[in-house]
């Protein structure tokens, strides 16, 4: 065999972390002054982050702050694994219902924690992008921010339509079966629609 020719060159990272914040209402002045001295971004109920490669990520501890700052919803995307956060109220009932549906695939499934006053839900998940197109068009990231929006009112409304989903999905790994929901909400068919179980 002999060598025709010889090119050096350099492989490129094209890896990625993409974070959206979404605020439901408008900030209060002190939450404003707060997420301004955070992150020095002019205040406006949609922030963005997009870090490129490996070595720059947000801020360790930004996520949690922000999300007890005024800000309802985080979607993140990062090597095609994207999650969803959700800021709560601390609620009693579900605080005590909303732990037996927690589960973890490979870091998709659900899980609950208290910041301060606050619950942050955990959605982790893969998309099926052809039905994510279909559901949400050209920004996966307005889409699921919608969609959690509605998952987020049916929870406080008591239907946990959306954590069963996410289970029965990507849990069923432990030796207790959580109280199934049925039938399900129409964010939790979504929902079901648009993630894929690997």
């Amino acid at each position: 065999m002999r060598v025709l020719s010889l090119r050096r060159g350099f492989e490129a990272d094209h890896s990625s972390s993409s974070y959206e914040f979404f605020a439901l209402d408008k900030l209060t002045p002190e939450q404003r002054e707060a997420v301004q001295n955070l992150t020095g971004e002019s205040l406006r109920r949609h922030l963005r982050f997009h870090y490129v490669g490996d070595w720059s990520d947000i801020p360790s501890g930004w996520k949690d702050s922000l999300l007890t700052m005024g800000y309802d919803i985080l979607v993140t995307e990062s090597y095609d694994w994207w999650a969803v956060y959700l800021s709560l109220l601390h609620d009693p009932n579900l605080a005590e219902r909303l732990p037996q549906y927690e589960c973890d695939s490979d870091d998709n499934g659900f899980s609950v924690c208290a910041v301060g006053e606050r619950m942050i839900l955990y959605f982790g998940m893969q998309l099926d992008y052809g039905a994510a197109y279909d559901a949400f068009g050209e920004d996966p990231f307005e889409g699921l921010a919608e969609l959690f929006e509605g998952v987020r009112d049916e929870l406080l409304a008591g239907d946990l339509s959306a954590v069963w989903a996410m289970y029965g999905t990507y849990g069923g790994y432990g030796d207790t079966e959580p109280e199934p929901v049925e039938p399900l909400s129409a964010s939790a068919g979504t929902l079901l629609n648009i993630v894929e179980c690997y």
